[in-house]
């Protein structure tokens, strides 16, 4: 089952040659010996433990480890090297995808125009009228009927606010933390959120789920970029 996951994620991919058992490379960059070694090993735990191991090493390590990844996962002599190899670096790329793309904070926003302390004059907000389970919103505190007046430095005059925060969200990176300023029962807050990535599913989250399932298109787009990944290194061989 692994050999023909492999293949399929390699692309038919024919392998040749071996790696040196050293892990030594032309980009300078070796796969740690202890856990390489227990990826060898005869007991399942350990094989495991080594990949757990191999994966948190790897997440510290400049991109040519992913290349080094790649190179063992198509040519190392052990079959349970090769799969394991190619499981971290898949999940190396999965790291790297959730950083591309679009910001989400997932929120469903209502406008309104909001009488803030200290302002005589009305200003435009968003009120959180619903929050994406799990979503960057929900980890940061965010509740219902909280109002969002200003993001940052940046506030809003007019009705029509959420326009122009949703734009704005989606122009920022996923991680990227944002300060947004929340009346909340009419007392100020500032609520910091580390941004989410913008699911492909985004615009139907508030809708009607049961004709589509949000997980696997997720599970598919990582698949297909990590697909896309190794063609790229395909492209570098």
């Amino acid at each position: 089952m692994f050999e023909r996951m492999r293949n399929a994620l390699l692309g038919g991919c024919i392998i040749t040659g071996c790696v040196a058992a050293s892990g030594a490379t032309s980009w300078g960059i070796e796969l740690p010996a202890g856990p390489l070694a227990n990826l060898r090993s005869e007991e399942f735990r350990t094989r495991e433990s080594a990949q757990a191991e191999l994966l948190a090493w790897a997440r510290l390590q400049p991109e040519g480890v992913m290349n080094e990844l790649l190179r063992h996962s198509r040519g190392d002599n052990d079959p349970e090297v090769r799969e394991r190899c190619l499981a971290v670096l898949k999940e190396l790329v999965n790291d790297e995808f959730l950083k591309d793309g679009e910001g989400f904070i997932g929120i469903q926003m209502l406008d309104e125009l909001a009488n803030i302390p200290g302002d005589p004059n009305p200003r435009g907000a968003v009120r959180v009228i619903m929050l994406v389970p799990d979503s960057a919103a929900q980890k940061a505190g965010l509740q219902l009927n909280d109002l969002i007046i200003g993001m940052g430095d940046q506030v809003w005059h007019e009705l029509g606010a959420s326009l122009v925060f949703r734009e704005r969200i989606r122009q920022l990176k996923p991680n990227t933390k944002i300060t947004l300023k929340v009346l909340r029962n009419g007392n100020p807050l500032e609520i910091e959120v580390k941004l989410g990535r913008r699911p492909i599913t985004a615009d139907l989250l508030f809708f009607d789920q049961r004709q589509f399932d949000p997980e696997a298109a997720e599970r598919a787009a990582k698949d297909g970029y990590f697909r896309r990944w190794l063609e790229r290194g395909n492209s570098r061989k």
